[in-house]
């Protein structure tokens, strides 16, 4: 059973929100609640499939509770999470909350 926390610090955990939260303010779409977890739709601007890949194989270092996966699609980039387990499942929907700023999050 993983354990369902984060294990940054303080200062890399709020690095690391920034870096999702400059991303989303010019890319994201669109959240989608899935049967695991959450899937975020971003636009296929120039640089932000990187960004992604970057920020998903960092969380998957610190976030093992959970699966992270981009794949490209007609609307953009899209990050697949999910909890790994059904106890994680709350933890995942939760965690990208400051991003959805006036998004509305549709289901799957």
């Amino acid at each position: 059973m993983a354990t369902i926390a984060c294990t940054l610090n303080h200062d890399d955990l709020s690095s690391r929100r920034a870096r999702w939260a400059a991303l989303a303010s010019h890319a994201l779409l669109e959240i989608e609640t899935t049967r695991r977890g959450l899937r975020l739709v971003f636009a296929g601007n120039d640089g932000v499939a990187a960004e992604l890949r970057e920020l998903a194989e960092l969380e998957r270092e610190c976030c093992a509770f959970a699966t992270w996966t981009v794949e490209v699609d007609v609307r953009g980039v899209a990050l697949e999470l999910a909890g790994i387990e059904d106890a994680a499942v709350p933890a995942v929907r939760a965690m990208f909350g400051p991003l959805r700023g006036g998004l509305e999050v549709k289901p799957r």
